[in-house]
């Protein structure tokens, strides 16, 4: 087992250099052939490792260069349920989106596959890393991967545009977790995560902790997109080939969320475990600013993958919600979360690309009623719907109960009626979209809704679509609705928590090699309280409602939103798609971030 860890990052990086080598002298089924099926070796790598992992946690040191007297020097990649989760979304959706791709392009370069396979293995490694600088670094190789992918139509300038805004801020986050890296490393004089969050707990919390781990956090929220460091995403998911589009929604932004947990949880929880209180109200202003102001850019777009990029926005305000509770069932809640959204919003993505592959559009005013002939993408299309509306006991709906009941066992009874109306506007969106484009349902015509250039560069198909492109998106969308009623989830990904929290014993097992294994999963069915049904059936009906109304001839509901119409423009204004503001934007949240984090200094 601790040489299959490795060979998850490695065995994609070597297929690429493959590519790279060869690709432009074989033919183009021979590359599809060799990145799908270093894919497929990372889906069954990661999912030995999770099952693996789930007894006990497994460490693998690169060249054999193990700690010492509790100190590490060498680079330790560090397997448990989470990690090996994370690295199991990324190389499923890795492997639908090459799928996807065969007929998607009709001339794909060799270096689209090539890209894809690095953008896999730093995402693996991400997940997989024990020490802070692995993580920047892969952080990085990450992030070129993403830009080269999202500005793939070199040829075309929106293209190049979203991926100079997308690089321009996600640099700036990567300059901002060097920073603090670097005063971590001037504290402790370590990198390994649990021996710096040893140093950090027997260690003073000065200025120098609080200020690095604002900047940790602040790095790692703009992978994150989360406000006020979203503004990159949409400008890159609608310039981006829709397969890119599933692996940045479906999982990148889900990584950077897990930095999040992953820095606090083995590194700092001890250093500002006194200051819990201040760590959570940010984290929690942030994840409630997060799912209002996505869902709200949600329901004013047309554009459909800019649609889908509010939305993920949106739901990964409820993600960081339940990290920002700072305990492990609102934990274990925004785990289940993850992997039921990034299944649904990936196939959601692929849905899309059918639309504009067969129909050479993603506007939803412009596909009015031409989506009816596409059965099956209609289907994919309203399962994932479903699934992204806390619809009890489908697709997020388990994740979104525990992090609510958590919220209100601390206290928080205001959170779930946040999140859960934010919910309910970005799946309105998602509802009005399906009805108009796949039944014809109101109008062709919506003055509330953003006008923005539709997507060009693909002719439009005739004749049923192939099962290439409907295949992997209805696979995933299965997947992702019925996560949460299979049996055991529930409790292995509260085990899986209890561990991820367990600072110490992360490093017991990192440091001196202890075995700390856990008893197997209680297959037992899942349970909820009889308040979060309730909950996620009136989000529901909430959705269908909204959704209904906007589609109405009479339009009653725009009505009742005039009084904040100058806000709604504001918003709009505030989305200049001019990558100055944007850096401006990034600097004053990290700003405020690190201004709130101030107050945990003694």
């Amino acid at each position: 087992m601790h040489a299959l860890a490795p060979l998850t990052i490695a065995v994609p990086l070597l297929a690429a250099s493959v590519l790279i080598a060869i690709g432009r002298f074989t033919p183009r089924w021979f590359d599809d052939i060799v990145a799908i099926a270093a894919s497929a070796f990372a889906v069954v790598a990661s999912a030995v490792l999770l099952v693996a992992s789930d007894g006990d946690t497994i460490v693998s040191w690169m060249g054999g260069w193990e700690p010492r007297d509790g100190v590490a020097i060498g680079i330790g990649l560090v397997v448990d349920p989470f990690g090996a989760g994370v690295a199991l979304l990324a190389s499923v959706l890795a492997v639908a989106a090459l799928v996807f791709s065969l007929r998607y392009f009709d001339e794909a370069d060799p270096l689209y596959s090539v890209l894809m396979l690095v953008f896999l293995a730093a995402l693996c490694g991400f997940a997989l890393a024990g020490d802070l600088f692995t993580m920047f670094v892969l952080f990085e190789l990450m992030g070129a991967a993403a830009y080269a992918l999202t500005g793939f139509r070199i040829e075309e300038r929106a293209p190049i545009q979203g991926a100079l805004n997308f690089a321009i801020t996600n640099s700036i986050g990567a300059f901002l977790l060097l920073l603090g890296i670097g005063l971590v490393y001037a504290r402790t004089g370590a990198l390994n995560l649990a021996q710096l969050g040893r140093a950090l707990e027997s260690g003073p919390t000065d200025a120098v902790v609080v200020v690095a781990f604002a900047l940790l956090v602040c790095g790692f929220l703009v992978k994150a997109a989360a406000v006020p460091f979203h503004f990159w995403l949409a400008d890159a998911h609608a310039v981006a080939p829709a397969p890119v589009c599933a692996m940045l929604s479906g999982v990148m932004v889900d990584v950077g969320i897990l930095g999040v947990a992953r820095v606090y949880w083995t590194g700092f929880d001890g250093a500002l475990g006194e200051a819990d209180a201040v760590v959570r109200r940010t984290l929690l202003a942030v994840a409630v600013a997060s799912a209002v102001v996505g869902a709200v850019m949600c329901f004013l777009q047309r554009h459909l993958k800019r649609m889908l990029a509010y939305s993920t926005i949106a739901h990964g305000g409820v993600v960081l919600a339940g990290i920002a509770l700072l305990s492990h069932d609102a934990l274990t809640g925004s785990a289940l979360y993850v992997v039921s959204h990034g299944l649904l919003k990936g196939a959601l993505f692929l849905a899309v690309g059918v639309l504009l592959q067969r129909l050479d559009s993603v506007d939803e005013l412009h596909l009015h009623g031409r989506g009816r002939p596409l059965r099956v993408t209609a289907a994919v299309f309203l399962v994932c719907v479903v699934g992204l509306a806390d619809v009890p006991p489908f697709g997020t709906f388990l994740g979104h109960a525990l992090v609510e009941e958590s919220a209100k066992a601390e206290g928080h009874a205001w959170l779930p009626w946040v999140l859960s109306a934010a919910t309910a506007v970005a799946s309105a969106a998602l509802i009005r979209a399906w009805a108009r484009v796949f039944v014809g349902a109101g109008t062709s015509a919506d003055p509330l809704l953003t006008k923005l250039p539709d997507e060009e560069g693909l002719p439009s198909a005739e004749g049923p679509s192939p099962w290439t492109l409907v295949a992997p998106a209805a696979a995933l969308a299965v997947l992702g609705l019925v996560l949460g009623v299979m049996p055991g989830v529930q409790p292995a990904a509260e085990q899986a928590a209890a561990r991820f929290v367990d600072a110490a014993g992360y490093r017991a097992v990192v440091l001196e090699g202890a075995s700390l294994a856990t008893p197997p999963a209680d297959l037992s069915l899942l349970h909820v309280h009889a308040a979060s049904l309730v909950s996620g059936l009136l989000t529901g009906l909430a959705a269908v409602a909204l959704a209904a109304a906007a589609l109405g001839r009479r339009r009653f509901a725009y009505r009742a939103i005039r009084p904040v119409w100058p806000v709604l423009t504001g918003a709009r204004t505030v989305h200049s798609g001019r990558v100055g503001d944007y850096v401006a934007w990034l600097l004053a949240g990290t700003a405020a971030i690190g201004g709130a984090l101030a107050l945990a200094l003694p």
